[in-house]
């Protein structure tokens, strides 16, 4: 991953370097570290019998630089504080389109004009699922959603959409440098992503590291999906399972600080309601699929290490800081084989 970033990383600095500031900031930001869609994409050219991996450094500079196109884009429709005025929202709408023609202008550069309607697909895919974000899964519209096997449907498309589509084309547009495109590994990829992005929509309830020692400090900047009414799978759950009492106790903390007691509350509903397990038991249940799904091909060492990416679905920093966070609140006994119960696919 690191050899491969740090490769892309020159393409990058070329292909920015005369942007904008506020256009430049996200790349930069990154820039020096390793990243998965990288590895990934690399990955996919190598399964697929792809033997110079130097051949995949453009399509990694332009998937990263698509991918933080639609980031300082999402940091205002997810009101998650990525500007600070008005003029500076107008200025990060504006770095996304730049941010997103200068993905496509490094493959028409590099003679890869095959992953455009790629490069298309995932942007479009993107902003479905950012629609579906803002405007139909949310708190107010849980009514529309009595039956959970409905809910779920909902939920894994609008996961797919924000992340899924994204993290299975990494694997593909290798596949298609390397001469060899891969549905299969597409397809676990979709799953792949779709299933991290609903392990981060429950990392939304865990503490970061520097809060813990100092417990007197509002927990306003945390739980973003849960203050904004996102209809996650852990809020829909809470919400569903909660007496009435305890629906407006939640409804009351969306509109306040969340400090300390408050923040046991939410803990305890997540535990005691059954949902921290539920939650857990689902993401093994995709981590599973993706699994099956790959292990269809022959072992070989990039198998290996696809395999070893998948650990992030159920074990990413988020879930292990919030399994943290419910010890140190002492709420309930935490059962990590909890159940499934109705968590289908």
């Amino acid at each position: 991953m690191t050899q491969t970033s740090q490769a892309t990383d020159v393409l990058i600095k070329k292909y920015t370097e005369n942007l904008p500031e506020e256009a430049q900031q996200l790349p930069l930001k990154r820039y020096g570290h390793p990243r998965l869609r990288d590895l990934q994409i690399r990955m996919g050219y190598e399964i697929n019998g792809g033997e110079n991996w130097q051949e995949i450094i453009p399509v990694c500079a332009s998937f990263e630089i698509l991918n933080c196109s639609t980031y300082v884009i999402n940091w205002f429709l997810d009101e998650k504080h990525g500007y600070e005025t008005i003029d500076s929202k107008r200025k990060l709408v504006i770095a996304g389109f730049q941010l997103r023609e200068i993905a496509q202008q490094i493959l028409d550069d590099y003679g890869m004009a095959v992953l455009i309607p790629l490069l298309s697909k995932i942007n479009h895919q993107v902003y479905l699922g950012q629609r579906m974000d803002i405007h139909d899964l949310q708190v107010s519209k849980i009514g529309e959603y009595p039956d959970y096997a409905q809910f779920l449907t909902a939920y894994q498309e609008r996961c797919r959409l924000l992340s899924g589509v994204f993290y299975g084309s990494c694997f593909f547009a290798g596949s298609i440098i390397a001469g060899q495109p891969d549905d299969l590994l597409y397809e676990m990829g979709a799953i792949y992503g779709a299933a991290t992005q609903a392990a981060n929509d429950f990392g939304d309830f865990a503490l970061p590291v520097q809060r813990l020692s100092k417990l007197e400090k509002p927990y306003q900047d945390q739980f973003s999906d849960f203050i904004n009414g996102k209809l996650t799978l852990a809020v829909y759950l809470m919400t569903q399972r909660a007496n009435s009492q305890e629906r407006n106790r939640l409804e009351e903390l969306r509109y306040k600080g969340i400090e300390e007691n408050e923040y046991r509350e939410i803990l305890g509903i997540l535990v005691n309601k059954g949902v921290y397990g539920d939650c857990l038991a689902y993401l093994k249940q995709e981590h599973k699929r993706c699994k099956q799904m790959l292990y269809t091909k022959e072992k070989t060492i990039h198998r290996d290490l696809i395999a070893s990416i998948l650990v992030r679905i159920t074990s990413n920093k988020f879930l292990s800081q919030l399994r943290k966070n419910i010890e140190l609140f002492q709420v309930g006994q935490v059962d990590i084989n909890h159940k499934c119960l109705g968590v289908q696919t």
